[in-house]
């Protein structure tokens, strides 16, 4: 292999573990918040920009495995996360899901709002039997290391009719980097039941504060005076 060769292996190799380890990504970016449309099971390692599976392999679709029948916004392939509740009790089990993602571009002291909708599925045909949980969200960089969701419900068995429930985590950013945990923090919610979650419609904002809120009250009235 002469000197040319080596030098564009070099090159491709190092472009190949940078694509592959790009897991992290401002959150003021678009290319995290939506999955796209398409239907992918088995989803591991590095899938979309700022999203990696952690456990097992969750799955990327609508309509996946028929259940439920629309995604969060209705739309044909419209594709959200699903996956399966991790049970303690089977800590190496195939069914044991979760998901990162990985966000940078925080100001340090600054509140944040991580908005999503998040629903439930039963299946007891499948194992999915839980209808009555939440879901975990486990918090690196934050002043909160957990979050759950509210009680998520599928009252009906197999009927493929979910309802998504809006969703809110607010914290003040510790860090320029954050890392949020879909289902990796069972300990919040360990009922060892496989239920099936699914969440979509993701996006995070700032907070302002109300100190700032009232600085353009103050700003306006002082300008006022000048004119005066």
């Amino acid at each position: 292999m002469n000197k040319k060769s080596i030098a564009t292996f070099a090159l491709g190799l190092a472009c190949c573990g940078a694509a592959y380890s790009q897991a992290t990504v401002p959150f003021s970016s678009p290319t995290w918040k939506d999955f796209g449309t398409t239907n992918i099971t088995s989803v591991t390692g590095n899938f979309l920009p700022g999203w990696t599976s952690l456990t097992a392999s969750p799955d990327l679709g609508n309509n996946l495995f028929f259940i439920p029948t629309t995604s969060l916004s209705g739309a044909a392939n419209d594709a959200a996360i699903w996956m399966n509740a991790f049970d303690l009790s089977s800590p190496s089990g195939a069914s044991n899901e979760s998901v990162r993602l990985s966000l940078n571009g925080f100001s340090i002291g600054q509140v944040y709002q991580l908005d999503f909708h998040a629903t439930l599925t039963q299946v007891t045909s499948a194992g999915w039997s839980g209808n009555n949980h939440s879901l975990d969200v486990a918090i690196s960089g934050a002043d909160i290391a957990a979050f759950n969701t509210s009680i998520l419900s599928d009252p009906v068995d197999s009927d493929g009719m979910n309802v998504w429930d809006a969703q809110s985590i607010v914290f003040t950013a510790m860090s320029t980097s954050i890392t949020f945990d879909f289902g990796g923090n069972p300990s919040v919610d360990p009922s060892g039941i496989a239920t099936r979650y699914g969440f979509d419609g993701m996006d995070i904002r700032p907070v302002p504060t109300p100190g700032a809120a009232a600085i353009v009250p103050a700003v306006g009235l002082c300008a006022l005076r000048r004119r005066r």
